[in-house]
């Protein structure tokens, strides 16, 4: 259960930073719904197979929240350090013809 939470967690936050979020939600729904039934195929109530398959979507969407801002944070900086280093050589050749 552990590695199964551990590489859905992964998965999703890699998705967090690739796919749109609709594409996401049916990706992960359904692994939800696989992983619930698998669970209840393993000898489980449906009660603990529904809990176990709302347990695994929840942390999936933890995980590809996570992805989305990670990738977020990283454009924004990406973004602010070209911004700067061309406003550093734009000042720069200002100098050399003034």
């Amino acid at each position: 259960m552990l590695i199964t939470a551990l590489i859905a967690a992964v998965i999703s936050i890699a998705a967090g930073a690739c796919i749109r979020a609709w594409a996401f939600a049916v990706f992960a729904l359904l692994v939800a719904i696989g992983f619930g039934g698998v669970v209840f195929v393993d000898g489980s109530s449906a009660v603990a197979a529904i809990g176990s398959g709302i347990a695994i979507l929840v942390l999936m969407e933890i995980g590809y929240l996570t992805g989305v801002f990670l990738s977020g944070v990283l454009r924004r900086n990406a973004r602010l350090r070209e911004s700067n280093s061309a406003g550093n050589v734009s000042a720069a050749s200002e100098r050399q013809q003034g």
